[in-house]
């Protein structure tokens, strides 16, 4: 087995994790308040994943090591994935009752979060190798450019929703910058 398949199979086992644990917890009826945990825990686990995911690009580039990057696509669908957990989550404990989720959308922490995960949806629909095909490199690399200010909703949303414990919430904000300032000085040809 090569070290790329390693590392996605590894990356897929501790991304599944949480959120397998957290449906056994919830089929078991060991979740005190169930559908505020599934919030908490997947939108905690979408933005650590959203994190590490833009992360590994400037890893790779400052490692020499192209096996950070194998593993990308499937964080960012891990990342995805929980971050829609967490808005059916937040629908559910409200009990869908559609008339006050949509008149609590105005705060801003919700609004940024909702436009985050509307975002989310094309990068996920284009995360195939046949979407890339039939855009063109071009196209979709500026498609999936999105995933910057995608985490930098997610971000204002974990910090006006006080959902991050704070020391977390500010390791995220200093890693995104840190993604984000290697991006932008990386030469046009490294990035991904």
């Amino acid at each position: 087995m090569n070290a790329s398949r390693l590392a996605r199979g590894v990356v897929f086992v501790l991304a599944l994790a949480p959120g397998l644990w957290l449906a056994i917890d919830f089929a078991a009826g060991a979740l005190a308040t169930p559908y505020r945990t599934i919030l908490h825990e997947t939108g905690l686990w979408s933005m650590r994943l959203l994190t590490l995911g833009l992360l590994l690009s400037p890893l790779a580039a400052w490692t020499a090591q192209p096996i950070f990057v194998a593993p990308r696509r499937m964080i960012g669908l891990f990342a995805a994935f929980y971050a829609f957990v967490h808005g059916w989550a937040w629908c559910r404990q409200h009990g869908y009752d559609w008339g006050f989720l949509v008149a609590e959308l105005p705060r801003t922490y919700l609004l940024a979060g909702l436009a985050a995960l509307v975002l989310l949806a094309p990068l996920v629909a284009t995360s195939n190798a046949a979407s890339r095909a039939w855009l063109g490199a071009a196209a979709w690399a500026r498609l999936h450019r999105l995933a910057l200010p995608i985490a930098a909703l997610a971000a204002i949303h974990f910090l006006l929703s006080r959902a991050l414990p704070p020391r977390e919430s500010l390791i995220h904000a200093a890693l995104l910058v840190l993604a984000f300032v290697a991006r932008a000085v990386r030469p046009a040809a490294t990035r991904g």
